[in-house]
């Protein structure tokens, strides 16, 4: 089989395409994969670890929904992008597309579905956030099946042929991985302390860097606990570790990037990040307890609308500007480091809201609509 998988951008994009692609190769091991994203998405940096996947990248660009004028230029990489896909399939000649979301998986998923009513191809998204994206609402007018991580998405894709709820997908190493002396060795953390993981998604986030650092004191007073921050900066890894050191602050650890989120996890007794899809799902299917800080940017407001899900089931605690301006968002960490009845509970219930089947879920509508396909 041919398998074409597009979208990314972000890693709340990429990391459930990686996920698909790593499951629909143990049931296709024959299978020929191409991924299409962009030269500067998260895609471009992991995929040449994966040499089974064959990358290419295209021209995309966002529509500047507050600035239309720079729609022209959005418009013409756009058909650029879409001349470049019309041209690898007709090396890759793919049977099955998938689109993950993001404005490069458009014109990918668009022309898959287009030459799928003459020829045996097949299309199908996959929509993360609660409120559908606007490249995947396009979409879903053309494709044979929508696939959705929330029920409440329903409402976006009004137009759709089908709709199934899958949930999100994440990568095997969350749910395989456990807490060990090894695993917090392997990022330089001491095992006898609690452990708080703070990150601010792919790109991380100079807000929560920001705030940990102006309240690294108040980390500093309490041995008992340690934090693992992941800055999404090379640079500023750098920086932040000269000033700790100058400060003499040992129980923050500071990281760029961390390709084994997986055993990160494992190790968080609170995670506190941004409320992307991605996120929530690593979050709900390993159990743990959180403090969300939906960034305020996000398209449609869709982080905070994701929170509100989890929030409303108690199984996630919110940190919103307001909070965060009046108290600081460290203190708000350590408020909930402080109720251990409270972390146990928002724990079990992240839990019982985790969607462990979503990947075999997700194989199975696409075998069945495979089916359909003849070699």
């Amino acid at each position: 089989m041919r398998i074409l998988v597009a979208g990314g951008g972000t890693g709340g994009h990429f990391y459930p395409a990686l996920a698909i692609c790593e499951g629909l190769r143990k049931k296709y091991p024959h299978a020929a994969f191409t991924y299409v994203g962009t030269k500067n998405g998260i895609e471009a940096r992991v995929l040449p670890s994966y040499p089974w996947i064959r990358f290419h990248s295209i021209q995309a660009s966002g529509l500047a929904r507050r600035r239309p004028m720079k729609n022209a230029w959005a418009f013409l990489r756009l058909l650029v992008g879409f001349i470049q896909t019309v041209l690898l399939f007709l090396r890759v000649r793919p049977q099955l597309v998938v689109g993950v979301g993001g404005y490069v998986s458009f014109a990918p998923v668009l022309l898959g579905a287009l030459l799928g009513r003459v020829l045996p191809i097949r299309s199908v998204i996959h929509e993360q956030n609660v409120i559908g994206g606007l490249a995947n609402r396009w979409l879903s007018k053309f494709v044979n099946l929508v696939m959705l991580s929330f029920p409440q998405s329903e409402r976006s894709f009004p137009h759709a042929r089908r709709v199934v709820v899958t949930g999100n997908p994440i990568r095997e190493e969350f749910l395989h991985v456990k807490r060990s002396t090894q695993v917090y060795r392997q990022f330089g953390l001491d095992p006898r302390r609690r452990t708080i993981l703070i990150f601010g998604g792919s790109k991380g986030s100079i807000e929560m860097t920001d705030q940990v650092l102006s309240g690294r004191n108040e980390i500093a007073a309490n041995p008992d606990l340690q934090v693992l921050l992941v800055t999404g900066n090379k640079a500023s890894k750098a920086a932040i570790e000269k000033e700790l050191t100058k400060a003499r602050i040992r129980n923050i650890v500071v990281m760029d990037y961390v390709h084994e989120m997986g055993a990160a996890f494992a190790i968080a007794d609170l995670v506190v990040c941004r409320a992307g899809a991605t996120s929530l799902a690593e979050i709900t299917s390993c159990g743990k307890a959180s403090l969300l800080v939906p960034w305020k940017e996000s398209a449609d407001d869709h982080q905070r609308k994701n929170a509100r899900i989890l929030a409303e089931a108690r199984a996630c605690a919110v940190a919103d500007e307001e909070g965060i301006v009046r108290q600081g968002l460290v203190q708000q960490i350590l408020m909930q480091m402080n109720d251990e009845l409270g972390l146990e509970e928002l724990a079990s219930n992240a839990e019982q809201m985790g969607q462990k089947r979503a990947e075999s879920l997700i194989l199975g509508e696409i075998r069945s609509l495979m089916r359909e396909v003849r070699p």
